[in-house]
């Protein structure tokens, strides 16, 4: 139905949740949502989801509310979320606003199989 992820959000995701975001907001939300990392994964994640889901009948899309959409979209517009900076001033890129990646060491050779 949807060619993108970006075209699924515009026509059917940003339609859906209607809420106040930013400024003083329980909701935080960046307009450049997609130069997020994690947002681009998550809303990918949705909308494959909706997809598949879509089609099934009886509780495709109520599980697709509970189990995807709305989870994801919980921690995206969480106000420690990846937008926290996003906020008051629109889109700040992670690095620009002193985060960084998750620390990681790569694992030792054959821990993994």
């Amino acid at each position: 139905m949807y060619s993108s992820a970006v075209e699924f959000f515009a026509d059917l995701l940003a339609q859906s949740y209607v809420r106040e975001v930013n400024e003083g907001a329980a909701f935080v939300w960046c307009a450049e949502w997609y130069k997020h990392p994690e947002a681009l994964i998550r809303m990918e994640a949705i909308w494959r989801a909706w997809e598949h889901l879509r089609l099934e009948p009886a509780l495709g899309v109520s599980t697709w509310w509970l189990n995807h959409a709305d989870p994801h979209m919980r921690v995206l517009m969480d106000k420690e979320g990846p937008f926290k900076k996003c906020a008051y001033d629109g889109h700040k890129p992670a690095r620009a606003a002193g985060l960084a990646a998750l620390p990681h060491t790569e694992p030792e050779t054959g821990i993994f199989g």
